[in-house]
């Protein structure tokens, strides 16, 4: 991990980081899709890639 100096980092670079067990409490992800997300990213993740990472069910729409 790289340390940095908190005065010289800029707004645009940060990125929120979400604890993953509370994104999927937050949005209502099942407990097996939580477990399965915590194996491929860890226990943080952006919010850019939990949504690419999340599978949802197929629901029909006809």
């Amino acid at each position: 991990m790289r340390h940095m100096d908190i005065r010289k980092l800029e707004k645009f670079h940060a990125k929120h980081v979400w604890d993953v067990a509370e994104y999927c409490r937050r949005t209502g992800l099942h407990k097996t899709e939580e477990q399965r997300l915590i194996k491929v990213l860890g226990r943080y993740a952006s919010s850019h890639e939990l949504q690419m990472n999340v599978v949802r069910p197929q629901t029909r729409t006809r």
